[in-house]
């Protein structure tokens, strides 16, 4: 089990999982007296930060999740599955929209 001083998380950004991942990773290599390495102890700080909306999100991950490697199940099924709610909230978005004499790019 690894000691570590308290760990300062960011709070979880829903607008880019990926970036708030990057960022817990490199809390992860600041931690004091060393860096945090074990998928168990980075997946259990990420649950504890994550806000309720995010968890309920990956809730079975979160209540069943891999034995071997919980971090990287956690980091990819976020990703994955927040981008799939923003490709959804812009496919509601445009589905609304009409083209008229616009270009496409212009609906961005």
């Amino acid at each position: 089990m690894e000691e570590n001083s308290a760990v300062k998380m960011p709070p979880f950004n829903f607008g880019d999982p990926q970036l708030w991942f990057i960022m817990a990773e490199a809390t992860f290599q600041l931690a004091i007296p060393k860096p945090i390495t074990a998928s168990a102890t980075k997946y259990n700080y990420c649950v504890a930060h994550l806000s309720p909306e995010a968890a309920a999100i990956v809730r079975d991950v979160i209540t069943c999740p891999d034995k071997d490697d919980p971090y990287k199940q956690l980091k990819e099924e976020l990703i994955k599955r927040c981008s799939e709610s923003k490709s959804q909230e812009i496919r509601c978005l445009l589905a609304g929209e009409q083209l008229g004499d616009r270009k496409p790019t212009d609906l961005l």
